[in-house]
């Protein structure tokens, strides 16, 4: 039953990715954090958004700012093994009480995460936002959210900024996945998890390509809150219950 609803959640998410740009990936990251521990979901979470960014950095791979991308990994890795190291350093419920408060900021003051320049952003102050990334990838599990109006400050068009982010994505994902392999994180035990959520997510991708412009941004946006609201909100309970 486990896999199942993790299954639909991933299929859900990514069609939610696919027609918003993003949001699907905290909202995946919400659900796994339901059944594990957080430094369980989030390599799990790792291994699944690899899969989906990385379809979609390939796809829309001629569009990527690649110069970018580089900037923001270069401090990917050394500040991913030092948030693996906070991670596994503090309670379970401390990371999932951060975790819920994490989503509750990203759902109702998006606004805190916005460029505030008012020129374009130099590439060069990528390379603290790639810190940051790998920082918050491996003790809250979700960096896209923070790391992607920076992006699209340093980008010409959408689908530039899209086909950037979701490349800086794969490389974040890889440096966590590696990060938490390193800590020792068993892998093999959850197999199963990520392949299941990784062919989801695929075919989530898959239809919200094929329903882009047939559902509002307002509806989007919409189910977005309530229901990462409600995972948040469940979130800090059990952590404090």
């Amino acid at each position: 039953m486990e896999l199942v609803i993790i299954a639909i959640a991933a299929a859900a998410t990514a069609v939610l990715s696919a027609l918003a740009g993003l949001g699907g990936g905290i909202i995946l990251l919400a659900v796994l954090a339901q059944f594990f521990a957080p430094v369980v979901a989030i390599p799990i979470h790792g291994g699944i958004q690899l899969v989906a960014n990385g379809s979609r950095a390939f796809l829309l791979r001629g569009q990527i700012a690649w110069r970018a991308v580089l900037w923001s990994s270069v401090l990917l890795f050394p500040a991913s093994l030092l948030g693996v190291l906070v991670a596994t350093s503090v309670p379970e419920d401390a990371t999932r009480a951060a975790l819920g408060v994490f989503a509750l900021v990203i759902t109702w003051r998006p606004s805190l995460l916005r460029w505030r320049g008012r020129a374009q952003m130099p590439e060069s102050a990528l390379l603290g936002v790639g810190a940051a990334s790998g920082f918050i990838n491996t003790t809250v599990g979700a960096s896209g959210p923070v790391t992607s109006p920076f992006f699209r400050a340093v980008t010409a068009s959408h689908a530039a900024f899209v086909a950037t982010a979701a490349a800086a994505q794969v490389l974040a994902h890889i440096s966590k996945v590696a990060a938490f392999l390193l800590d020792g994180f068993p892998i093999e035990d959850h197999v199963a998890t990520i392949a299941v959520g990784a062919v989801a997510v695929s075919i989530g991708s898959w239809i919200g390509t094929r329903l882009l412009g047939r559902i509002s941004e307002e509806v989007l946006g919409w189910v977005f809150r309530v229901v990462l609201t409600a995972l948040a909100v469940r979130l800090i309970v059990t952590a404090l219950i």
